[in-house]
């Protein structure tokens, strides 16, 4: 039968769709419409809905267009509000300039467009935004407006044909340019009129700078008076000058002919005093000598350079010179060249110029006033430093050091060369021959398997280890070369290269142009650190002064190449020296500068603490941590490890040295032989060994025991034993714990039962009839027969 009450199914048990509720029931309300949002059907936008868990209605087929639980609210893209009677959710009208895909493009309630793109704007995103113009609905072609910033009044323009709001005298669509008759765009002041006279211009336009187009007679910025040589100014221009005496030059109001300003003569050939740069036209100009700073009114007649006293400069003397400072009164700035910054001075004069408050402007590692002194933890002003200073080096150990006095330097000549590669740095003998002190390189004798790429010189062994006194010198030589062809790939190579460092091993090489095929060249290089760069390293910088003073402390090799050119034939090096530093002997020499004297700490020595003081050593590897041997240029120097027994040790390998004290061993840690004890840093840790008594010892050595006795002697003498020598071992005898006692042999002869004695008085077990401490002598009444003793009365009848 026909369901009522808006049911449906066999039995009528549940609600018809757009209805709600139980309709087990049974009654008229079981099933109510669903309201979504309104149970109105204007404003019902969903067929369907049902009644969860908790009670609430949930509206499960929203309309396109609608969210929400019962379809309250507008989806992203449309806009309304079905919540009120009638309501309804339509499309936002955005001119098609929104990303559509976008969450929250329009308002839901009012439909205002939120995200407009194309430079667009409007409710409907229907106009272009300020500052753009042309079509934002069908051409989509919004364009900025470029108002020029000087010419217009602001930076909106007409939004469809793009024309700007213009200044006074100001047109073009952007407002970029001046009408005609003005000129000088300016910033919020539009153009200026041209004012070109009339009756002297060519138009009423004039250029950039204001100055009109005048008649051939007439001058001046708007064309209103007599050009030179003219006078007379009318509507139709200027009479010309009738003045050849004065060049053409006259009175511009009544012709009357004049010299050029400040000339003189018959002629108008020659500049009034105090006047320069004479000119048949423009006359003279005024010197300007600046009486303070001038030495006379007059200038230099081609210049104009006036006569300037000694700390006066410029072309009127109207400055300080180089060197001086506070104009006008000029007081010297005491600069010294050596220390202050090279863009202050000038080498030609040698003077430096200071800052107006007098303070000279010094190098990086220079202070004081007159850039006179080092800073903290540099020395040795040199102009040969670009510093100023050189940093203290110190191993890395200190910060104060002065310069080292009393040194003069030498140079040194190595005795013989080897020739080698980079890549084998042993050397070959075969093609080289020594000429004097010349090494000469002969490549057709020269078996060069083992060499691979660029031939060098290597230096003598006495050009490795330590040379830190050879900092500052010159490393020079004579370089004459032989090829095919004077130029390849060889000469690209570096032409000295250096390796060394205690920790940390660099290879260093300085450069310069190769020398020419067949010409000797002579090199001289500086030892210092301003023109060596890292081997094989991307960046070009200068090798750091910490990183050089470690190379010199420790050089393992210095090399100079042989090889130049392509197929080379023969290469020579000749006049080789290298300067180091030494006591200065007398006043002749040249002085050796830059070399460092460290205050080096405790345990350090060396003028720049490369050395262990007495008593230290250098600190095993094993001892440093990674980053310590990374950070550090040398081992520290530790205090020698001799367990008190010794202050000295080797300075390398911390071996000790003299131990005191009855020691002995690498540490001092034994007891020296003939003594006993355990060594924990006391003066009385060895004692003499007493085997037994220490004034009558039968063992050379003994070792520490536990227990009662404290020790055992080790090598006891033949006839002595015991844990100190101290009884006597079969066969002998005696009382070696006694002064004066020993153990004897027992020396039993043949009249003996056996060969031991007694131990302490050495007496023997004698046969029958024998006696003596031996046993060596027969009874009274006995005989000797057939070596035993009888008695004589045996024979008698």
């Amino acid at each position: 039968k026909a369901c009522t009450h808006n049911t449906t199914g066999p039995q009528c048990e549940r609600c018809l769709p757009g209805f709600h509720g139980d309709a087990s029931e049974g009654t008229a309300g079981d099933c109510r419409p669903c309201a979504c949002p309104l149970t109105e059907t204007s404003n019902s936008f969903s067929p369907t809905c049902s009644l969860d868990a908790s009670g609430q209605v949930s509206c499960d087929r929203c309309g396109d267009g609608y969210t929400g639980r019962t379809c309250e609210r507008c989806a992203s893209g449309f806009h309304g509000n079905p919540q009120v009677l009638g309501g309804a959710c339509v499309r936002c009208e955005c001119s098609g300039n929104v990303d559509v895909g976008e969450a929250g493009h329009c308002d839901t309630v009012t439909g205002e467009c939120l995200r407009c793109l194309g430079n667009t704007a409007g409710r409907h995103c229907e106009v272009c935004q300020p500052g753009y113009y042309g079509d934002a609905v069908q051409a989509k072609d919004c364009r900025v407006c470029g108002c020029d910033v000087s010419g217009s009044l602001s930076s909106v323009c007409d939004v469809t044909t793009g024309q700007c709001s213009c200044r006074e005298n100001v047109t073009g669509l952007t407002c970029d340019r001046c009408q005609s008759g003005s000129f000088g765009l300016q910033s919020q002041a539009g153009c200026r009129a041209c004012g070109c006279n009339q009756s002297g211009s060519v138009s009423e336009s004039c250029d950039e700078g204001g100055r009109c187009q005048c008649l051939e007679s007439v001058s001046g910025d708007v064309c209103d008076r007599c050009s030179r040589g003219y006078y007379d100014f009318r509507a139709n221009g200027c009479t010309a000058c009738t003045c050849d005496v004065t060049g053409g030059n006259c009175d511009p109001e009544s012709g009357e002919c004049i010299c050029p300003p400040h000339t003189q003569g018959d002629t108008c050939d020659r500049c009034e005093t105090g006047y320069w740069g004479h000119d048949p036209i423009t006359g003279c100009k005024a010197c300007g000598c600046v009486a303070s700073g001038s030495s006379a009114p007059q200038c230099e007649l081609t210049n104009g350079q006036c006569p300037c006293r000694g700390e006066f400069s410029g072309r009127s003397c109207d400055r300080c010179g180089p060197g001086y400072h506070g104009y006008p009164a000029c007081s010297a700035c005491g600069c010294d060249p050596t220390g202050s910054d090279e863009k202050f001075c000038n080498a030609t004069l040698g003077v430096c110029d200071c800052l107006h408050t007098g303070e000279c402007v010094c190098k990086v590692g220079v202070s004081g006033r007159r850039c006179e002194e080092c800073v903290s933890g540099r020395f040795a002003l040199s102009a040969q430093s670009p510093d100023g200073c050189s940093s203290c080096f110190c191993s890395g150990l200190s910060s104060a050091c002065e310069e080292q006095g009393g040194l003069q330097r030498i140079a040194r000549s190595p005795a013989l060369l080897s020739l080698v590669s980079q890549s084998h740095l042993q050397g070959v003998v075969s093609g080289v021959h020594q000429q004097g002190g010349d090494a000469l390189l002969d490549t057709r004798q020269l078996n060069s398997s083992r060499l691979v790429g660029p031939l060098y010189w290597r230096l003598p062994p006495r050009y490795q280890g330590p040379q830190l006194l050879s900092y500052g010198g010159l490393l020079s030589y004579i370089v004459t070369f032989y090829a095919e062809d004077g130029s390849g790939l060889s000469n690209q190579e570096p032409q000295v290269l250096m390796r060394g460092g205690a920790l940390r091993k660099h290879v260093i090489y300085t450069d310069m142009l190769a020398p020419s095929n067949g010409i000797g060249e002579l090199h001289n290089i500086r030892l210092t650190e301003h023109k060596w760069k890292y081997f094989n390293s991307v960046s070009e910088k200068s090798v750091s002064r910490d990183d050089f003073m470690s190379v010199l402390s420790d050089v393992e090799y210095i090399i100079i190449k042989a090889s130049y050119g392509t197929r080379l034939q023969q290469s020579r090096i000749s006049n080789i020296t290298m300067e180091t530093a030494v006591e200065a002997e007398s006043d002749e020499g040249e002085v050796a500068r830059l070399i460092e004297s460290c205050t080096c700490p405790p345990g350090h020595a060396g003028l720049s603490c490369q050395e262990c003081a007495a008593g230290f050593f250098r600190q095993p590897l094993s001892e440093l941590s990674s980053k310590s041997q990374r950070s550090l240029f040398v081992r520290p120097c530790v205090r020698c490890r001799c367990n008190n027994h010794s202050e000295s040790c080797e300075a390398e390998t911390g071996a000790c040295q003299d131990c005191q004290h009855h020691t002995s061993g690498r540490s001092c840690e034994l007891c020296a032989p003939g003594h006993y004890g355990n060594v924990s840093g006391s003066i009385s840790d060895c004692s003499l060994c007493a085997c037994p008594l220490v004034n009558n010892s039968f063992s050379p050595t003994c070792v520490s025991e536990g227990g009662v006795g404290g020790f055992r002697c080790t090598a006891c003498q033949k006839g002595n034993e015991g844990r100190y020598c101290e009884r006597c071992s079969a066969g002998y005898y005696g009382n070696p714990s006694l002064l004066g006692g020993a153990c004897s042999p027992c020396g039993c002869r043949w009249g003996s039962l056996r060969p031991l004695c007694d131990v302490l008085s050495g007496q023997c077990e004698c046969k029958a009839g024998v006696k003596g401490q031996s046993c060596d002598q027969c009874d009274e009444r006995h005989v000797l027969q057939g070596g035993e003793c009888v008695c004589k009365y045996q024979f008698v009848d």
